[in-house]
């Protein structure tokens, strides 16, 4: 007897075997034995009810290997042009797949579950355009066990709409070939190449340490109103005593 071709239903499945039992309606509803279905070490069962494509042996109908389900009415392609790859892993269009057009080059996986990927070695993650790591519902981070680095040829932004927070355990630094400023409102911190520092405030500057040193070859401090006190003692107020044991006038 020569092989056969035969399509049919599949009645049930072995998921554990990787086989399933197709019925033939034209042939008074019999039923195969198990079928092995083709692997090339890739799982994906049929559903029930499903029509696949049947390859019975020489030897007779009980031999069979299923070459896989068909396109028919009831189970028509998400979409399908020349040019166009697609593997839907899920049981249903649209619940996970594999895009590729080759049109116009765009490779796509959607999925509407999670997505883990692991490497026992290193792993990359290369684009020749603009790269984007995304989050819509929640949030992104980024983990090193040894380190994190982040390298531009140009620039680096961070923006958030409401916090950014730095934390180190350790020394935190910064460091700039050029001017580095840090502005908040009306308020910067302006850090010049030349070694210049320039703090300006929008309404006050305030310095509190159990101890201030200022120390400078010169120091100019101006103000139009103001007072410095130290031990009591006011800078604007303060009064010395004369040779005679009287009080001097304040200061002018």
């Amino acid at each position: 007897m020569p092989s056969t071709n035969r399509t049919g239903r599949v009645s049930s499945i072995d998921y554990e075997a990787g086989t399933y039992e197709v019925t033939y309606f034209d042939r008074g509803q019999s039923v195969t034995r198990k079928i092995n279905a083709m692997s090339n070490g890739e799982y994906k069962m049929p559903n029930i009810g499903q029509i696949v494509s049947v390859s019975h042996q020489s030897n007779g109908t009980a031999a069979a290997v299923t070459t896989g389900t068909v396109w028919n009415k009831t189970n028509t392609p998400a979409e399908g042009y020349k040019g166009l790859y697609r593997k839907e892993f899920g049981s249903g269009k649209g619940q996970a797949y594999d895009r590729y057009d080759e049109n116009t080059g765009v490779f796509k996986r959607i999925v509407n579950g999670e997505i883990y990927e692991e490497a026992g070695g290193p792993a990359t993650f290369s684009g020749g355009g603009q790269v984007q790591l995304m989050s819509r519902k929640g949030s992104a981070s980024v983990q090193g066990k040894t380190g994190v680095g982040l390298v531009s040829d140009q620039s680096i932004s961070a923006e958030a709409g409401t916090i950014i927070n730095f934390e180190a355990a350790g020394a935190f630094s910064t460091q700039s070939g050029g001017d580095t400023t840090f502005t908040v409102g009306g308020s910067s911190v302006k850090i010049g190449a030349d070694g210049t520092v320039k703090i300006t405030g929008a309404s006050k500057i305030e310095l509190e340490a159990p101890e201030i040193t200022i120390n400078g070859d010169t120091v100019n401090i101006t103000g139009a109103d103001g007072d410095a006190t130290i031990k009591g003692k006011s800078l604007v107020t303060h009064k010395h005593t004369d040779s005679i044991g009287g009080s001097t006038s304040t200061p002018t």
